[in-house]
């Protein structure tokens, strides 16, 4: 299954952070072992968007975690689908033909 994560970082806490430059190299490259469809850092605020597939979320969720402690706040996770995949999505849960 492919998830988005967002991962805002409020300004007290992004202060924090750029401290700790060695953290946020740790949890980078969490996010990197997982090999993400895609890992954007948004130029005008402190927000992360990642898109990753995960057949086993173990790995996920400890990078989760870890986000989680490093930010102080849950990253929002979606479980998410391409354009090409979400015809047989709607076909599974009975719309569409």
């Amino acid at each position: 299954m492919k998830y988005m994560v967002q991962i805002e970082i409020d300004p007290e806490t992004g202060a924090d952070i750029e401290e700790n430059p060695q953290e946020i190299m740790k949890v980078t490259q969490m996010w990197q072992a997982l090999k993400p469809i895609g890992m954007y850092f948004h130029s005008s605020r402190r927000a992360i968007t990642i898109i990753v597939e995960a057949p086993n979320e173990d790995p996920l969720f400890e990078a989760l975690h870890a986000t989680w402690v490093l930010t102080r706040s849950y990253p929002e996770i979606s479980p998410v689908v391409t354009a090409e995949e979400f015809p047989a999505m709607l076909k599974r849960v009975g719309i569409g033909g």
